[in-house]
């Protein structure tokens, strides 16, 4: 064999072989789970126990005079508790819209304009005997969404049909329904200003730099009225069940 051709034997096939079709093995997508509604309370009360439970590590850090690692403690507690009421409502977002789709629920003033892609709708079609499509749905359009300011609250609970004046005035009762409203609306955008400001600037002032104080006694009255919010909820939709 010439060297020609030994260099020629020695070179590379730069042929594009065929592409290989359907290797990839398909991904097992699981459907979101169906809780009922003593299931979802359950999800919050055993969640909000855990973060309760770290009362136990800010005292033993105040104990040890480590009052700053105690203060770190319970302004996390508020953060934690908050992203609980947040995770509460996703999942009665969830269950209530479900209740009207499937006609066991009476609809909401919000109901019919809620928005659907058109993919999901072919879905739906093609799904024709399940409605799990869009339960499916609820779950990955709810899960980018955060619902614990006043006005994403209010809106969101009016669509899912507790009313957020009726949950007001379950949870914080006045004199009137008006003053309900307003003492709610405003210690939810409270808790929602304190939450913010521990999470997104380490609980200190914009102008000062100066952090904030906390008291165990603050952060047990913070999780009580999320707990009064997320039983009023849970009461309302009892009484449609």
């Amino acid at each position: 064999m010439s060297w020609k051709e030994k260099g020629m034997a020695k070179k590379r096939n730069l042929a594009l072989a065929p592409r290989k079709e359907k290797q990839r093995e398909a991904q097992i997508v699981s459907m979101p789970i169906h809780f009922t509604l003593s299931e979802i309370q359950q999800h919050f009360i055993e969640s909000m126990n855990s973060v309760k439970e770290q009362y136990e590590v800010a005292d033993s850090l105040a104990n040890e005079g480590n009052i700053n690692g105690c203060k770190t403690i319970w302004r996390s507690q508020i953060v934690l508790a908050e992203g609980l009421l947040d995770f509460y409502i996703h999942e009665m977002s969830k269950y209530c819209l479900f209740r009207m789709f499937t006609n066991n629920w009476s609809k909401s003033e919000k109901y019919a304009s809620f928005m659907v892609p058109l993919g999901k709708v072919e879905e739906a079609i093609d799904a024709s005997e399940s409605k799990d499509w869009f339960f499916a749905y609820l779950n990955d359009r709810f899960s980018r969404d955060v619902f614990i300011s006043k006005e994403s609250m209010k809106e969101q609970l009016n669509l899912i049909g507790i009313g957020f004046n009726q949950v007001m005035t379950k949870a914080f009762p006045c004199e009137s329904e008006e003053k309900s409203y307003k003492t709610g609306a405003m210690i939810i955008a409270e808790l929602f200003k304190r939450r913010n400001e521990i999470a997104h600037q380490n609980d200190r002032s914009h102008e000062s730099a100066e952090q904030n104080d906390i008291t165990k006694e603050f952060v047990s009255d913070y999780i009580s009225k999320i707990e009064i919010i997320v039983n009023s909820i849970h009461e309302i939709a009892k009484e449609k069940d």
